[in-house]
């Protein structure tokens, strides 16, 4: 599934969470995608099962309770942290070419 959400605010991103599914948002083009949740699926695992570009440096895992922001020198360590159902992902940082 993908679609347009343009630039959104956590509260809007929120909309977007599907039980079931982790979705992810470019914030750059405004494109919407979403893979299966699978139970002890973390940030790293979701990202290679999605084919994110590999030259997005900086994450935010929106969820009801607060966003968690994880940047390319956290990734190795955050990026094990589990993901629940209905995460929101906002890509946010492109590195360079």
């Amino acid at each position: 599934m993908a679609f347009s959400a343009g630039k959104s605010s956590g509260k809007a991103l929120l909309e977007l969470a599907k039980t079931g599914e982790v979705t992810f948002v470019n914030t750059a083009t405004g494109l919407v995608s979403s893979i299966p949740f699978l139970d002890g699926l973390n940030l790293k695992g979701a990202i290679e099962a999605a084919k994110i570009d590999p030259r997005f440096k900086a994450f935010e895992v929106v969820r009801p309770s607060g966003i968690i922001r994880v940047g390319a020198g956290q990734l190795a360590k955050l990026g094990r942290a589990k993901l629940k159902s209905g995460d929101v992902i906002r890509m946010v940082k492109l590195a360079s070419k």
